[in-house]
């Protein structure tokens, strides 16, 4: 049995099915599978057997013996074609007792797919087929303004993939409070693997970790970083955005390389600082926090004004497109094992690039740096992204 069985299980290895899906779509294959032998099996014995028959058979030719076998397994019984010996028509017996009993079998089978796909994506334990997407670890307040800002911004072709523990009433309020954002559930804990590979990490665009307010502040930056560490090995780490309580907790993310950390309370005590010695400047952020139509974009630097100079791109933006440009974003490039050792390489040389290989260890990540208002002078090179507001 576990022979017959394996080739399917290739397939759905080969479709990263797993788990009760797995299951599920090997049953479907092998009932699929039964039922096309079932009828070639039949489709072949009826040929042969009325071939020995009177002229008055109708299964002249195999194809007719199998068009026989479709009509009789299906109970269509369109009359055209028919066995006239004792031997075909014991063949039609048993093809229709076991026939109909299989094809039963198989609609219930494809309904019960249906149905339960649907109750497993209602409770958000469906595996998540999308990818350029945004996954949202967690839930808080953070996450709901977050949401009405894309409603705002009108943003509904951008999958959102939500991963909580929440009850799936909750998500149904979601969906209604945001019809027109394309929202998706991924129900579970979120510090497990399992869990966060539902929600497709691994294609996804951007991966927003959110703190768990309902903790401690220590025991939510943990919690945070717990999941961080689980989600790093899966995707780039510059698409993953982490929230943190506690700034002390900073370099424990800073370790794993990821770099985009947002603590409220180190951006609220930044802002309220500037609006001391600035009144305007609190009215000023919020206004371009929530300005529908200008805000900041970063843009990969046209290739045409690689070596110009940071003037020459300046004058292009505001006079082509009418965007002001505010600075510059330099990446580090990240660097890869090819590019660190040359073709002619040393025994030892090659015993650490087979260990980095083997250990699976990546070497450190870019890193950025933002330059605001540089020299216009300065010569652009191709890491560089232009700081516009637009």
């Amino acid at each position: 049995m576990k022979l017959l069985l394996h080739p399917f299980r290739r397939i759905s290895d080969r479709l990263s099915i797993s788990g009760e899906d797995q299951k599920l779509l090997i049953r479907f294959l092998w009932v699929c599978s039964f039922i096309a032998i079932l009828l070639l099996i039949a489709a072949l014995l009826a040929w042969l057997f009325e071939q020995k028959g009177s002229q008055e058979n109708t299964i002249k030719s195999f194809w007719d013996g199998i068009w026989w076998a479709i009509v009789s397994i299906a109970t269509v019984g369109y009359g055209d074609k028919y066995p006239v010996t004792f031997q075909g028509r014991l063949v039609g017996i048993i093809l229709i007792i076991v026939g109909y009993s299989s094809l039963s079998f198989f609609t219930g089978l494809v309904a019960s797919l249906f149905v339960e796909d649907r109750l497993k994506g209602a409770k958000g334990l469906k595996t998540i087929r999308t990818h350029n997407h945004i996954v949202i670890c967690g839930w808080n307040n953070t996450a709901e303004f977050f949401l009405k800002a894309l409603l705002e911004k009108q943003v509904s072709d951008i999958d959102i993939c939500i991963v909580t523990n929440a009850t799936p009433d909750f998500f149904e309020r979601l969906e209604s409070r945001y019809p027109t954002l394309s929202l998706k559930y991924v129900r579970g804990e979120v510090t497990q693997e399992e869990t966060i590979k539902r929600a497709s990490i691994e294609t996804s665009a951007q991966v927003i970790i959110l703190a768990d307010e309902q903790l401690d502040h220590s025991l939510a930056d943990d919690h945070s970083i717990i999941v961080a560490n689980a989600v790093h090995y899966l995707t780039k780490k510059d698409k993953i955005t982490v929230q943190l309580l506690n700034q002390e907790n900073r370099s424990l993310l800073q370790r794993l390389g990821i770099q985009n950390i947002i603590i409220w309370d180190d951006i609220g005590g930044y802002i309220l600082a500037n609006n001391i010695t600035d009144n305007n400047y609190l009215a000023v952020f919020c206004q371009l926090a929530q300005d529908k139509q200008n805000h900041l974009q970063t843009q990969k630097i046209p290739s045409d004004f690689i070596g110009k100079s940071f003037g020459d791109l300046s004058d292009y933006y505001y006079r082509e497109c009418g965007y002001l440009l505010l600075g510059l974003l330099t990446k580090e490039p990240e660097l890869e094992l090819s590019s660190i050792f040359t073709e002619d390489i040393s025994g030892i040389d090659q015993f650490i690039q087979y260990a980095l290989t083997k250990s699976q260890k990546k070497i450190p990540e870019e890193k950025s740096n933002i330059r605001w208002k540089p020299d216009k002078d300065i010569q652009l090179k191709k890491n560089d992204y232009a700081i516009l507001m637009i």
